[in-house]
């Protein structure tokens, strides 16, 4: 009869709220949060019952012994029904997986999982989807540091990371996990190393090389991957035989999704996510799509566009093509990260499948680019 909890109680990320009528409000996410309009009075003592400390029985037994005109069957009925409404939880939290340490490590976010907690589970269980994920980011420059960072922050078990790049002084002001100690060494030990000083428990896969358009090649990175982090400028839509269209091949062959992302200091870009499910559409789905909105309907634009894909420059061939700096690295790199997140643990619902958003970081401006809906 009390197999339901062994010392339930309400969500940490839940405040229980009484209005001044009586009404009785848990949790504050809407659409989550439970609303007890002019409750009993042995509602709201159960509710202060559920601490975790105290186990079912004793909660009856309490209850039975203030007199407060409740049965067994009424406390436990409403207790199950807080728990399938996902606003109670065991307090015993054990995890075959996470240490003690990484328990503690990782408590606040524990806590942002248990706030939305799409799959009705204890959030040390979204905790362990993570350190059992392994993520592949493509390129360790600014886009790849930042991300690399956040994702072993956020726990996720393994990264593997591809780049066949040394670090250059100009690289420190932007590219994270790098130091002066770390100039003419390469980029993928130097991230190990960085990576390492925020998280331990992070476990590094580093592949130095720069990544051709080899099928086989890029199906020895892809193999056991659940996430690709797609970190460098993606040139696939608009040029034939591309790295990217084989990367977005092997993916799809895998069903494995990808996050694409891009900036420069004055404009970030996050996604599309291709999660490659067999459901939604790919990248070969919107690939011309995307190459027939990139050319301005413009002539002369559009030859100027042309021109410069092709690296027509009359001062030469630039040094450097494409840069950004901490400040919009910073924040791109969190918006892509609370997407994967969300991606591998499923404790809430993905917001870019199918769609690119940019933001000005010179006026706030947004701009949506809306490829598809999800399903074919």
């Amino acid at each position: 009869m009390y197999s339901l909890v062994t010392k339930p109680i309400i969500k940490r990320s839940h405040h229980i709220i009484e209005s001044d009528n009586g009404n009785i409000c848990i949790g504050e996410i809407p659409g989550k949060a439970k609303i007890i309009k002019s409750p009993p009075e042995w509602v709201k003592v159960v509710l202060s019952k559920l601490d975790g400390e105290h186990t079912l029985p004793r909660i009856i037994k309490e209850l039975l012994n203030r007199n407060l005109n409740v049965e067994e069957h009424e406390v436990i009925d409403f207790i199950r029904k807080m728990i399938s409404c996902g606003l109670v939880e065991d307090n015993i939290i054990s995890s075959e997986l996470l240490t003690s340490r990484e328990i503690e490590l990782y408590d606040r976010q524990l806590l942002q999982f248990s706030l939305i907690d799409n799959d009705n589970l204890s959030s040390i269980k979204y905790q362990e989807r993570l350190k059992k994920s392994r993520v592949l980011v493509l390129g360790m420059g600014g886009w790849g540091t930042w991300c690399s960072l956040q994702l072993a922050l956020i726990g996720v078990g393994t990264l593997r990371i591809v780049d066949g790049d040394v670090v250059e002084l100009s690289n420190l002001n932007r590219q994270v996990l790098y130091t002066e100690d770390d100039i003419g060494k390469s980029k993928v030990d130097s991230a190990e190393n960085g990576i390492y000083r925020h998280n331990k428990y992070t476990k590094i896969e580093k592949y130095f090389e720069f990544l051709t358009p080899s099928e086989n090649r890029v199906n020895d990175l892809l193999d056991s991957v659940d996430m690709i982090l797609l970190a460098w400028a993606s040139l696939g839509y608009y040029k034939k035989n591309t790295v990217e269209d084989i990367i977005h091949k092997v993916a799809i062959d895998k069903s494995i999704p990808i996050i694409e992302l891009g900036g420069d200091p004055h404009e970030i870009s996050i996604g599309p996510i291709y999660l490659n499910n067999k459901i939604g559409k790919t990248y070969f789905d919107v690939k011309h799509q995307i190459k027939k909105t990139f050319y301005s309907d413009d002539s002369i634009v559009k030859d100027f566009q042309e021109a410069r894909m092709k690296q027509q420059f009359l001062n030469g061939v630039r040094k450097v093509n494409a840069w950004q700096s901490s400040p919009s690295l910073a924040v791109m790199s969190g918006l892509v990260v609370d997407q994967v997140i969300k991606v591998i643990t499923k404790y809430d619902t993905i917001s870019l499948e199918g769609r690119k958003i940019k933001i000005s970081l010179r006026d706030f401006s947004f701009a949506e680019e809306k490829l598809f809906n999800g399903d074919k």
